[in-house]
């Protein structure tokens, strides 16, 4: 038996959604707002306008697109006959026998001056037209009466506009010129004159006729319906199929549809509704949330199955698993979500937060229902999210707040299967008012904020691996991935690779050479522009050799281009530094600073900024540990000089200004493209443009104690800077860099080689700076 609580939480949830559908979604209220003939016995008065707004709704379809056209399209009329004297030419049916007899005692044997006629008229003064007419004025006037009451009902202008309009549509049927003429005749018998619409209604039906106008018959019908159509009452089983959400084992539906739109309400109220969208199967909300600054678009919707982050399956027969529709779904959707996508395959992404709605019986225990919470956590679990919330109608708080938002959730330091941060939160939204309730929206706005706060911050995939001991690799040797595949002989690169981006508690053990960068299910920066491998911190000159190599082996040798070379010696760089902080090389780097004073840059050296001065101490460095053992490849050091020498060329020369399509990009700003630029077709007039910018800025004469000595920008790129890429980009390659080559490189940046004068010198001598012109 429904309890009084129950019985009023219903009918204000049918009230209110009377209101919420007329506003938001008016098309598809018949849909879910049917009819009961029945009044009830116990009706609220506070609820009384949405019922009868909910009854003017339901017939206007029926009376304007059904019933109306027919009985104009075969109006009833009547054709009384009638005697008239006439004088020639007739208008009516001419008498002849009656014309020549009235004539002939005045004038025999002569034509009749007037002419005795009957006539035939139209009358459309019918009962059956007088009874539309006045029902087409009572429904305006009780539309009417609604518009311009006290009731708060029809106060959002969304749903005054669909009232105005069925007074319009009123209106425009009683201009029909057949309905104008009865209208004073029917405003007078709605008065109550002859019997009143009452006894209308009794003659339209002793007139009915086998044959006739059947619309008439359904006008009858229609006003019998007006003066008893109620909407539906729960508690009457008899009545279970006349309309949704009589069933108790529908109500959740109904109860998911007034939460839908109490949101889309809110939300446009506060004028952050951005989209509503109610087609079956694709009803969803899309609205911003948060704080001036931390703005964020979400996505709400309804019954609908989102991508799952889980994967599960059925084996062996490789069945579809288990389905999961939540009833609500909310996710982020600006900024974009993080996705891990790999061979079309999407691994990981960013979370939402699920919610169901479930219209339960109230209950005194103050316990939460257990099905519910068993079926939310499997859904999480199936679908891999960690937030969900249970929206219940009625809750027995302990506390006796209605507010109070219970946690359930794995506890703490016990062995657990399922993810620690899953949580499961209960909440009370009951129905408690035919209008915008207060409790409601502060749930509403409640939920709303913990999911942003939840969903809001971006989480970026990005790389924290941390190598384990070498002195470990013998017992790492028995581990396994999570799936239980076996690392085998790649011991020597296992990694511990935190996850912060799905939670703490997210650990893999992974393999350098076989999942980093290459296995979406535990590599979560696989395809990233720039993603690279981590890097094992070298502690001897063996070690940095060796981590060289796999920086190198990455590389695609026939993909190589100027700004993965780019890529590549910043890596090397940040390798270098570290193993200069670890050998302690920084404490002494004033020791390299001299050496490459004494190399050629005495006058330039201190024009460098520090990042660039230590990647030439660094090289010198590089050089002397690599010569202690005898190496045969120099690939690190020519890759700090040279990049030193692209980034002085990216401070003067690309500094030009007007400079259009991919050379506009800092990325694409390398060594080799002036080199390119200079001997192609440059299309885009950026050589021309770069040209004019350098004649303004180039000194020629770089050495002031040699004022013989030319060096023009010309001859710079042709006999330096072309050569400093090639050997760069070899420096990049798989192939090692001989001892001969780099001291090549060297003497072309630091001596001069070809140029005759130092490259670095030359650019940084030669460059005007602003103070200068």
């Amino acid at each position: 038996m429904s309890t009084a609580r129950e019985i009023a939480a219903y009918a204000h949830m049918q009230a209110r959604l009377i209101a919420l559908l007329l506003r938001h979604d008016e098309r598809r209220f018949r849909q879910y707002i049917g009819p009961l003939e029945q009044a009830p016995e116990d009706e609220n008065e506070a609820l009384l306008p949405y019922r009868e707004l909910a009854v003017l709704f339901h017939l206007r379809d029926e009376l304007f697109e059904h019933i109306l056209p027919r009985i104009v399209r075969r109006l009833s009329f009547e054709s009384p006959r009638s005697l008239a004297a006439e004088e020639p030419p007739a208008r009516g049916r001419v008498h002849w026998e009656r014309s020549l007899a009235a004539t002939w005692g005045e004038r025999p044997g002569e034509p009749p001056l007037q002419l005795q006629t009957t006539r035939r008229r139209r009358d459309f003064a019918t009962p059956e037209n007088l009874l539309t007419v006045a029902t087409l004025l009572q429904y305006r006037a009780d539309v009417q009466r609604l518009l311009w009451g006290d009731s708060a009902v029809v106060g959002a202008d969304a749903l005054r506009h669909p009232l105005n309009d069925i007074v319009d549509r009123c209106d425009r049927a009683l201009a029909f010129p057949q309905f104008a003429g009865l209208r004073p005749a029917a405003q007078r018998i709605l008065e109550g004159e002859q019997g009143g619409a009452e006894a209308l209604e009794a003659r339209v039906a002793e007139r009915a006729s086998p044959g006739g106008n059947s619309a008439y018959q359904e006008l009858l019908t229609w006003r019998a319906r007006r003066r008893e159509l109620r909407l539906l009452r729960r508690g009457d089983p008899a009545r279970i199929d006349a309309v949704l959400g009589a069933d108790p084992s529908r109500d959740n539906y109904l109860f998911q549809l007034w939460i839908f739109y109490e949101l889309a309400d809110l939300l446009h109220e506060r004028a952050l509704l951005d989209d509503l969208d109610t087609r079956p199967q694709q009803m969803r909300l899309c609205f911003r949330w948060g704080a001036a600054g931390e703005i964020r678009r979400y996505e709400l919707c309804h019954d609908q199955a989102p991508e799952p982050i889980a994967r599960w399956e059925v084996a062996p027969t490789g069945a579809r698993p288990p389905g999961v529709r939540p009833d609500f779904y909310l996710r982020r959707i600006d900024p974009p979500p993080q996705r891990v996508i790999q061979g079309g395959r999407c691994y990981w992404r960013e979370p939402g937060v699920v919610w169901d709605a479930k219209y339960y019986r109230e209950r005194d225990t103050g316990q939460t229902p257990s099905p519910p919470v068993k079926r939310m956590i499997a859904d999480l679990t199936l679908l891999g999210e960690q937030e969900g919330v249970l929206l219940f109608a009625f809750l027995q708080a302990a506390t006796g707040d209605g507010q109070e938002v219970r946690q359930i959730g794995p506890a703490a330091g016990f062995e657990q299967t399922i993810a620690p941060d899953v949580r499961v939160s209960a909440r009370q939204l009951e129905p408690t008012s035919a209008a915008p309730s207060a409790p409601v929206r502060e749930t509403l706005v409640s939920l709303l904020e913990r999911a942003h706060q939840r969903l809001a911050p971006v989480r970026t995939p990005a790389c924290h691996g941390v190598f384990l001991d070498t002195l470990s690799a013998p017992a790492a040797a028995l581990l396994s991935d999570r799936y239980g595949v076996p690392f085998g002989g790649t011991s020597a690169d296992l990694l511990i690779c935190p996850k912060p981006h799905i939670g703490p508690w997210r650990v893999d053990i992974v393999s350098r050479a076989v999942h980093c960068c290459a296995d979406g299910r535990l590599c979560h920066i696989v395809g990233q522009p720039g993603a690279q491998k981590p890097i094992r911190p070298p502690r001897d000159i063996k070690d940095l050799l060796r981590e060289l190599e796999h920086i190198f082996a990455d590389v695609d040798r026939s993909q190589i281009e100027d700004e993965l070379v780019s890529a590549i010696a910043r890596q090397v760089e940040a390798l270098t530094r570290r193993f200069a902080e670890i050998s302690g090389a920084y404490r002494r780097i004033e020791v390299y600073f001299n050496r490459l004073r004494d190399l050629g840059l005495a006058q330039t050296l201190d024009l460098l900024a520090p990042p660039e001065r230590e990647s030439l101490a660094l090289a010198v460095f590089l050089v002397e540990q690599l010569d202690s053992i005898g190496a045969s490849d120099y690939s690190a050091p020519a890759i700090h000089i040279s990049s030193v020498m692209e980034v002085e060329l990216k401070r003067r020369v690309f500094q030009c200004p007007g400079l259009i399509g991919d050379l506009a990009l800092p990325k694409r700003q390398t060594l080799g493209v002036l080199p390119y630029l200079r001997r192609s077709d440059d299309l885009d007039g950026n050589w021309q443009r770069i040209q004019e910018y350098v004649a303004a800025h180039w000194n020629e004469h770089p050495d002031p104690d040699d004022p013989e000595r030319l060096v023009r920008f010309d001859d710079l790129i042709t006999k330096a800077i072309n050569r400093i890429a090639q050997l760069r980009n070899t420096a990049a390659h798989t192939n090692p860099l001989p001892r001969k080559e780099y001291t090549e490189l060297q003497g072309i940046i630091f001596h001069g080689g070809k140029l005759g004068y130092g490259a670095l010198n030359a650019l940084l001598l030669g460059w005007k700076m602003h103070h200068e012109l």
